[in-house]
């Protein structure tokens, strides 16, 4: 089961649509990836109940923790000053849960999909964060997944046998890897209006990630791949932690950045 929290504050503060594009997240370093190194993070371990999943990014744990900096073009890797996405992302774990947080400086958000649908296509009709998470690090495409959630409470879910793939058709359309894994992610959304911005928490128990590779959880000191894309207008504007640099595109696994499970708390 999902459960999901969603605060939103008055839209009738909501600023105008930007046409000049977007605005540096308060507080991150804007960083350009343009010589291709791999970026890497520190998860840091917390305790159980830590963090309150409701949008706030008001935990001590999401100041200590890993940050992605600022997310780059995702072709080049350099600053792309003129997307109205612009984002960063946390992570931090525990025994039970992977934990993500993002911060998206977008004044104007669009919840396009149901919340209460299974897997509506956010990538089309919302804006939105995709989180790509492979266990382990093993440099290959086989054995990850992807979570897209949106501003308005929808989630996109699937895992994948190996890059793109599998892919099918059947009577409900077709069907992006296996669709069937419904991890019980538990998230909270907070729309700013008079911030201009919208932030998001959520949880992945560790019990619904599958690896026949690496052990799962992971231990500490252990490396996994994992990338984030900030979207909207069917990712016409997208930006990335890790930029793809012509390498296949948001599925390849190869330009995944890395993230490191620290074993303090």
């Amino acid at each position: 089961m999902r459960r999901i929290l969603v605060l939103c504050l008055p839209l009738a503060a909501l600023p105008a649509c930007r046409k000049d594009g977007g605005r540096p997240v308060p507080g991150v370093v804007v960083v350009d990836r343009s010589n291709g190194a791999l970026p890497e993070l520190r998860a840091l371990r917390v305790a159980p109940g830590q963090i309150a999943l409701d949008g706030r990014l008001d935990e001590p744990v999401w100041r200590r923790t890993g940050t992605t900096d600022a997310f780059v073009s995702t072709g080049s890797g350099a600053p792309e000053p003129g997307s109205r996405v612009q984002a960063a992302a946390w992570v931090a774990w525990d025994d039970e849960r992977l934990y993500v947080a993002a911060r998206i400086e977008e004044p104007d958000p669009v919840a396009g999909c149901d919340p209460a649908a299974r897997d509506p296509h956010v990538w089309e009709r919302s804006s939105g964060l995709e989180l790509m998470l492979q266990p382990g690090d093993p440099g290959d495409n086989r054995e990850y997944y992807e979570i897209q959630i949106d501003p308005g409470r929808a989630l996109w879910t699937t895992a994948f046998d190996d890059y793109n793939r599998p892919i099918t058709d059947g009577p409900d359309g077709r069907r992006f890897g296996h669709q069937e894994w419904d991890p019980a992610i538990e998230s909270g959304v907070r729309i700013d209006a008079g911030a201009g911005n919208w932030t998001v928490e959520f949880a992945i128990p560790w019990a619904d990630v599958r690896s026949t590779r690496v052990p799962v959880p992971p231990r500490a000191g252990d490396a996994w791949r994992m990338n984030f894309y900030s979207f909207r207008d069917g990712q016409a504007d997208a930006l990335a932690w890790s930029p793809i640099r012509g390498e296949g595109n948001f599925h390849f696994a190869g330009r995944f950045g890395r993230v490191i499970f620290d074993g303090g708390s």
